[in-house]
């Protein structure tokens, strides 16, 4: 029968004065998500946490049968409206949002959904790939005019997110199905880690043969080692064979 091992870690960080990731991972309902807060008055935290709990609230409510990608994104619809709601009614959160990316398994099948710039990876033999559509102006950019890669270095607002929870009614979710094969490795992460590590760094980490605490710990102390710009936090999953 096959099995999906799971460990997450958060760090505040180096500069920053409190910790605005929310994350977790539920087996009973199959996810993990990941979700980055910012803005308002010191609310980011509100605005993750909020995402987080929404999004599991919903599907732990769903009875009726398996998981379909419509049921994730209305999940995260209903958290993008729970965080309006929560901007509009206290001061201190107003422009309050969050990221959010999450997995949810029907094993061997996985589903991404993502919404912002928190990332997901497949690492399988070595090989990182990005599952997730970094919504990001820099992304966008690149994406319809062709960006080179000294312009996207020099360009001046690589991290202005072009969508995100709790800023607008219209919310546009990215998601995507993989199958997973046995020793795969699903990574889901704020950018506080993908801002300072490099994306071969984190390849070579996921490489090592050792427990998934172990990895998840080594990444977040390289991105203190790189600086510790910003909170990171870090879900990884492994799928094997029993």
């Amino acid at each position: 029968m096959p099995k999906l091992d799971a460990w997450g870690a958060s760090d505040q960080g180096l500069v920053r004065g409190n910790n605005e990731d929310s994350w977790s991972i539920a087996p009973g309902s199959s996810v993990a998500i990941v979700a980055d807060g910012m803005g308002g008055a010191a609310a980011g935290e509100v605005a993750s946490a909020i995402t987080v709990d929404t999004v599991l609230a919903h599907l732990r409510a769903f009875s009726g049968g398996p998981v379909r990608v419509e049921t994730i994104e209305t999940a995260i619809r209903e958290a993008n409206q729970r965080v309006l709601e929560k901007s509009a009614a206290e001061e201190n959160c107003k422009g309050m949002g969050s990221t959010l990316v999450l997995a949810h398994w029907n094993l061997p099948r996985i589903v991404v959904a993502n919404v912002g710039d928190s990332r997901a990876y497949l690492w399988r033999e070595g090989a990182l790939t990005q599952l997730s559509y970094d919504q990001t102006l820099l992304n966008e950019m690149r994406t319809k005019f062709g960006m080179s890669d000294e312009e996207a270095e020099n360009f001046p607002h690589k991290h202005v997110l072009t969508m995100a929870i709790g800023t607008s009614s219209e919310l546009k979710i990215r998601t995507r199905e993989e199958e997973l094969l046995p020793g795969d490795i699903v990574l889901l992460c704020s950018d506080g880690l993908t801002g300072p590590v490099t994306e071969t760094a984190i390849a070579a980490t996921l490489s090592r043969q050792t427990p998934l605490d172990e990895q998840a710990g080594q990444l977040i102390s390289q991105a203190n080692d790189n600086g510790g710009p910003d909170n990171v936090t870090i879900v990884l999953l492994r799928y094997d064979e029993a």
